[in-house]
């Protein structure tokens, strides 16, 4: 797992000129599995020589790899140096000024560091990680987004996953306990910054019974709020729930699905499942299932413009 930032080391140094390298490695990609160093000069405007030696640089950076055992030599890009990018992207927008090196938040696909925003607020910057660490098994969670692209590197895929996050927290910000977005670029995901603790973080013994069963109402109170607008969040566990000053967050949005997925119903059932057991089993709150169940899928029909009865 990626433990910092390898772009914010390099970052100092790099000029116009390697941004516009790995922009050019970037973009040949989509034609070359390996981008021939005749295309980046050409792409840059600039000499063989030239290009090749910024090459050699920020191939010792970690931002690009060599390859000259192909016939010829190429590059591509890396995570780190498709973060670099990202990074002077949401600068220029004026949507970062600065990032910590150490990371906050390790998931399963993604990375998240405390930003500071130019007007000196924290912000949460999230870098999707999905090809760097992510399974075949957990990649099959973001299958939707490889219907009909032709073009399937694990760069492209964490830039439509952070796309896809993005999307959902611009249309759930107003009306649900979501991260409020703030921009996107790439891979990489900026949000507001909110003080709390992952529900899975805390011990069993900083919540009592009572405080608990506050809590869960809590999220199922924001859970069927989405629902009832038309989104499941697919992946709900004691995860992706922070606590943040007696009240609740819900993130992580990577994997939703519409209502009008076919499989839907079945997410929204495991997700129900799933919080409802970790609150029974770490602090004895105990919810009927079908009792919460009846509530949850009524909303999800209403989503669809169906009655209970159709």
């Amino acid at each position: 797992m990626v433990s910092k930032l390898l772009a914010l080391e390099a970052y100092p140094n790099l000029r116009d000129l390697d941004f516009r390298i790995l922009r050019g490695v970037e973009l040949n990609m989509r034609h070359h599995r390996w981008v021939p160093l005749e295309d980046i000069a050409r792409f840059t405007r600039t000499d063989i020589e030239t290009a090749s030696f910024r090459l050699g640089k920020l191939d010792n950076w970690g931002l690009v790899v060599r390859r000259s055992d192909i016939g010829y030599i190429g590059y591509q890009l890396t995570i780190h140096g498709y973060d670099a990018l990202a990074i002077r992207a949401l600068a220029k927008k004026g949507a970062i000024e600065g990032i910590s090196p150490v990371h906050i938040g390790v998931g399963k696909d993604a990375d998240v560091y405390v930003g500071i925003a130019p007007s000196g607020e924290k912000v949460a910057v999230k870098f999707n990680r999905i090809g760097e660490r992510t399974s075949s098994r957990k990649a099959a969670y973001h299958s939707d987004v490889f219907a009909n692209k032709r073009h399937t590197s694990w760069l492209y895929i964490s830039r439509l996953i952070a796309k896809k996050e993005y999307d959902a927290l611009v249309l759930l910000s107003p009306i649900a306990r979501v991260p409020r977005p703030i921009a996107w670029n790439r891979h990489v995901l900026v949000m507001e910054f909110i003080e709390g603790v992952e529900l899975a973080e805390m011990r069993d013994s900083d919540l009592t019974k009572e405080e608990a069963e506050e809590i869960l109402a809590r999220v199922l109170e924001e859970y069927i709020k989405i629902v009832r607008f038309g989104i499941v969040h697919s992946d709900l566990s004691e995860f992706n729930v922070v606590v943040t000053n007696g009240d609740v967050l819900i993130i992580d949005w990577a994997q939703h699905v519409t209502t009008a997925d076919p499989n839907s119903l079945e997410l929204l059932r495991r997700d129900l499942t799933v919080i409802i057991n970790a609150f029974r089993r770490r602090w004895r709150v105990e919810r009927k299932f079908e009792d919460v169940w009846k509530d949850f899928e009524s909303a999800w029909k209403e989503s669809r413009g169906e009655e209970d009865g159709d």
